[in-house]
């Protein structure tokens, strides 16, 4: 039972370095998966082209504003200076007047429209930062955990290696190729464990005489289903 004994420890091995190898694949995924962290410097970099898109219109209202009021502001002052006597000169000047005012205050409603919309967007780019800065911290944290599981699995697979040579260099090589073998068409699993007379992976029943052959150890047993190399384990 030696050579199948030998080979279901480098089974044993193999399958926990395949363990390991997978975590990792897993934790380096993560690792290099910021998605959510790009989206979220997207959505910021989008909320504060808008804040300042609006930033820049309210502040071309309120210039306006400021510029119809001095207009109206002089018209009125020459309106009021008595130095213009042409009853239709001021005429004119009243209608300009007049319609100075009815614009600056279609202008006003606009740029109260404009301020609300300024602290909504304000609102919007500070809630934005807020979240990507906590998906910052959290990314940290979780790296931090994961970190220190990767290192220790890189440790335990550095110790499995080792092992795993120590044993490969008691298997012959004829052995060795036939678990290789099995081991790439057997979904990496060459060597199955007899459990209750029966093949641990595929479940299939052992003869008596088989299971005789088995424990004698006098040669290689296969399972007569899967085609797998059989221990008692």
């Amino acid at each position: 039972m030696g050579g199948s004994l030998n080979l279901y420890r480098l089974q044993k091995i193999d399958t926990m370095i395949d363990q390991k190898e997978s975590r990792l694949g897993e934790i380096d995924a993560i690792l290099n998966d910021n998605r959510a962290i790009r989206q979220a410097q997207n959505n910021l970099e989008k909320a504060k082209s808008t804040a300042k898109q609006i930033r820049i219109e309210l502040g071309q209202i309120v210039n306006k504003v400021e510029a119809q009021r001095i207009k109206r502001k002089t018209t009125q002052a020459s309106l009021f200076s008595g130095k213009i006597k042409n009853p239709k000169a001021l005429q004119d000047l009243q209608m300009e007047s007049e319609a100075l005012a009815r614009y600056i205050t279609q202008l006003e409603d606009e740029q109260l429209l404009k301020m609300i919309a300024n602290e909504e967007a304000d609102k919007i780019e500070k809630q934005a930062e807020l979240k990507l800065e906590r998906l910052k911290i959290a990314s940290i944290e979780e790296n931090a955990s994961l970190l220190g599981e990767r290192s220790k699995l890189e440790e335990d697979l550095s110790k499995l290696q080792k092992e795993k040579e120590a044993v490969t260099n008691s298997i012959p090589q004829n052995n060795l190729k036939l678990y290789l073998r099995l081991r790439k068409t057997k979904r990496k699993v060459a060597v199955a464990t007899v459990s209750d007379g029966g093949c641990s992976v595929c479940g299939q029943a052992m003869t008596p005489a088989d299971l005789q052959t088995l424990r004698a150890g006098n040669k290689m047993v296969y399972c007569p289903s899967c085609g797998r190399i059989l221990n008692m384990g």
